[in-house]
């Protein structure tokens, strides 16, 4: 029996580890960056094994795969690369859930745009 998800607690989390990578990024130097994204991404895969969440969790280890091979990348090379993944999970949201998931998502990386 599958047991329902506790959207409350897993998108909060979700969310706050996102807000958290972002603040690794501009900080840290690229390996640490991409280390961080990658344990953002490995707890996303582990708490949920289907769905946005997972997806996520996807495709933060893959950012981070990338940038770890990357010698020198701006802070807004990170952003532009972030947003390329909230908006794909757009199309894989199915619940109302997940979308307003990937909407605190999208407004996470819309705080950290420099104008």
């Amino acid at each position: 029996m599958v047991q329902p998800v506790d959207w409350s607690n897993v998108g909060v989390r979700i969310v706050q580890g996102f807000y958290t990578t972002i603040d690794a990024v501009r900080q840290l130097d690229t390996q640490e960056a991409a280390l961080v994204m990658k344990l953002l991404g490995k707890s996303c895969t582990k708490m949920m094994k289907d769905g946005v969440g997972h997806q996520f969790g996807i495709a933060m280890i893959e950012t981070s795969e990338k940038l770890a091979l990357t010698d020198k990348l701006t802070f807004e090379d990170v952003l532009k690369m972030l947003t390329s993944i909230v908006g794909k999970l757009y199309f894989t949201a199915k619940t109302a859930e997940e979308i307003e998931l990937v909407k605190q998502l999208e407004d996470a990386v819309k705080n950290y745009h420099v104008v």
